[in-house]
């Protein structure tokens, strides 16, 4: 009994074994694009809002300080939060001089945080 070796199907399924490989490797880099596998870094993302479809806002921990990034479009606005600034800050225990004037408005639409 004499055996022969396909070597087209070998090759074939070696080539179909490597694409799938290759496909595999792509697929789990763009789903866990954002993790670190390296050291603790300073940089922190605590949240992010998407307030629209095209306008987020995201909160970082830098070292001990606070940032509040806008996004819109192409357009990125910075704003430093002031020191105790967050969801744990402890409240202010007088109320602001001029509690009775109305709050500020704000129009999220131009991306840019409150005031």
């Amino acid at each position: 009994m004499s055996m022969q070796i396909d070597y087209l199907r070998v090759a074939l399924s070696l080539a179909l074994c490597l694409g799938l490989g290759v496909a595999a490797i792509f697929l789990l880099r763009s789903r866990f694009r954002g993790l670190s596998v390296g050291p603790a870094r300073d940089l922190a993302l605590l949240e992010s809002l998407r307030v629209d479809p095209r306008t987020a806002v995201h909160v970082l921990a830098y070292g001990n300080e606070r940032l509040l990034l806008t996004t819109r479009d192409n357009a990125v606005h910075v704003t430093l939060l002031p020191t105790g600034a967050g969801p744990h800050a402890p409240e202010p225990t007088a109320a602001p001089q001029d509690a009775e004037a109305a709050p500020a408005r704000h129009d999220a639409r131009d991306g840019a945080p409150a005031p």
